[in-house]
């Protein structure tokens, strides 16, 4: 079944299986692009924004396979499934599948936000990419969970009273973050990781899309596309009518993104 030019499938095995979505006719195409997806509450408001910026890379020629980690999205599983570990299997399955599906000879990745994190890991463990994209990317895994859990607090805290007779939870130890759970292995493996001295793996080709001036960024850059001031903010709280999409001004950001892929070195 194919919707708009992309085309929904599940992969990985039938326990554990993953949705994943392919834009662009395979063809014959030098280059393709995987998209690691932002985490909890994160991915559920820029759902339509990543779905996109996908079909605007397969317009510039460059196949692209988004998906969501095992235990979000569409994929099976549950929340208290999710960590660091899985998330590299998830990855793996990923580029595996759009290498199987197109005669793609290089292969990029595109990380929003805290899917950074997950990639630096799948990188130690021997995961094989040509260039890393990071896209307003978590540099320090403990200072993101210090204001998560700090937004949080402020989020509970608005909540209106519950209907009589159902149950609201204030208390953190339910173990969500942002609506979302975030079980206590995730939570440590976050907190232990950081990518401010880049992610470990010299030979990969690191680019960063940011907004001007950004507090922090890893070292050892190779490329670096700014947002515009007036680009969709992931840090405005859980509030899914807070969902965004692709702006003209961002969409400008991706043409020059796609380009690039497709027809730089990477050196």
């Amino acid at each position: 079944m194919s919707l708009d030019g992309w085309q929904p499938f599940w992969l990985g095995a039938p326990s554990r299986r993953l949705y994943a979505a392919l834009h662009g006719v395979p063809g014959a195409p030098a280059t393709g692009v995987v998209l690691v997806p932002p985490l909890l509450h994160e991915l559920p408001r820029s759902r339509r924004f990543i779905t996109e910026v996908a079909s605007e890379l397969a317009a510039l020629g460059l196949p692209t396979l988004r998906f969501d980690f095992h235990g979000t999205g569409d994929s099976a599983g549950t929340g208290e499934d999710l960590d660091l570990s899985s998330m590299h299997r998830d990855l793996e399955a990923a580029v595996a599948a759009l290498r199987q599906r197109t005669s793609i000879k290089r292969l990029a990745l595109v990380a929003w936000r805290g899917g950074a994190l997950a990639v630096r890991g799948w990188l130690e463990r021997g995961g094989d990419a040509d260039l890393i994209v990071l896209w307003e990317p978590i540099v320090d895994g403990a200072a993101w969970l210090r204001e998560l859990v700090e937004s949080d607090a402020r989020e509970r805290a608005l909540r209106p009273p519950p209907r009589a007779g159902v149950a609201r939870s204030t208390d953190p130890a339910d173990g969500q973050l942002m609506g979302f759970p975030a079980p206590s292995r995730l939570r440590v493996e976050l907190g232990e990781t950081r990518i401010d001295q880049g992610l470990g793996r010299a030979a990969v080709p690191v680019w960063a899309v940011v907004r001007k001036d950004p507090e922090a960024l890893p070292t050892g850059l190779a490329k670096t596309l700014t947002l515009p001031a007036s680009a969709p903010s992931f840090s405005v709280g859980a509030a899914m009518d807070a969902a965004f999409f692709l702006t003209p001004p961002v969409r400008e950001v991706v043409g020059n993104l796609g380009l690039a892929v497709r027809e730089e070195a990477w050196a």
